[in-house]
């Protein structure tokens, strides 16, 4: 009797021992949030372009650096011709009529 008694003990001990490793799930366990290294944030940037266009006015001086590209054959281009101490000057798509010492655009012409 007392072997059956123990063998009984040893089946139910060797049952308990691997039970829970029946109960087990098949997930893999949660632990939080992963970290595994820094946490990388996307930005977009919009970039915003300006445009700068000179308006050009009588009165105004023209700066020294538009004052490079004077025009000789002002008849080609239908313009009249400089006064004394006059120059025509082309800046961008303008024909500017300016007075050579000072700078200050006497006349403007549009491009043909």
């Amino acid at each position: 009797m007392k072997r059956i008694l123990a063998s009984a003990i040893a089946g139910a001990v060797l049952l308990a021992a691997t039970a829970p490793s029946f109960a087990q799930s098949y997930r893999a366990p949660y632990h939080g949030p992963a970290r595994h290294g820094p946490v990388q944030v996307e930005k977009h940037v919009t970039k915003k372009v300006i445009v700068r266009k000179d308006r050009w006015a009588r009165g105004h001086a023209l700066p020294r650096q538009y004052r490079h590209s004077y025009v000789r054959d002002y008849h080609r281009h239908h313009l009249r011709a400089p006064g004394p101490g006059q120059r025509w000057v082309r800046v961008d798509n303008q024909f500017i009529l300016i007075n050579s010492i000072s700078g200050v655009i006497a006349a403007l012409a549009a491009a043909r």
